[in-house]
């Protein structure tokens, strides 16, 4: 996940989620359109 690619996490599995969730709130902040 150092590219910072959502599909990276999805490989990583579980072990990703966690940095997911960290990375989820920073892209929600830059870009609230996502959700």
């Amino acid at each position: 996940n150092e590219q910072g690619e959502p599909r990276a996490t999805r490989i990583f599995g579980p072990v990703a989620r966690e940095l997911r969730d960290k990375k989820y709130m920073k892209i929600v902040s830059l870009a609230p359109e996502v959700i």
